[in-house]
């Protein structure tokens, strides 16, 4: 059953909890303003928040990024390369069916940084503004 309408934050807090083969991709990640993520950015955003590929996996997936998806992983390989241990501050709302037809076709959203939570149906409606 595909996990839908929900937010998720973050599992993993620190670079050291991430497989190896996952940060030897950091280079591919990011590398484009392309809302649908690639394999090496979808199978990063599913580790760090924790999410089952069975249910819900983020390749290939269109994805909106409060300030876009180059600065979010761009600041990702600044920390890491800086031996920085922590990885971010992010949710990753996944929408449902209804949410995605009123995203504009977005299938989720990652924030970043924010101080307060985010109700799910302002980012439906801010995700199409981000790009």
């Amino acid at each position: 059953m595909k996990e839908s309408g929900q937010k998720h934050d973050m599992q993993v807090s620190s670079f050291s909890e991430i497989p190896t083969d996952l940060l030897e991709n950091l280079d591919k990640m990011g590398i484009d303003s392309s809302i649908i993520l690639n394999e090496y950015e979808g199978k990063y955003l599913n580790f760090i928040f924790k999410i089952d590929p069975q249910n819900f996996n983020l390749v290939g997936k269109k994805v909106g990024f409060k300030l876009s998806k180059k600065y979010y992983f761009n600041s990702t390989r600044e920390r890491f390369y800086s031996n920085s241990t922590m990885i971010s501050n992010s949710s990753l709302y996944i929408f449902d069916t209804t949410q995605k037809a009123e995203s504009g076709g977005y299938d989720a959203a990652i924030t970043s940084w924010d101080i307060f939570v985010i109700p799910i149906e302002k980012v439906v409606k801010r995700v199409k503004k981000w790009r």
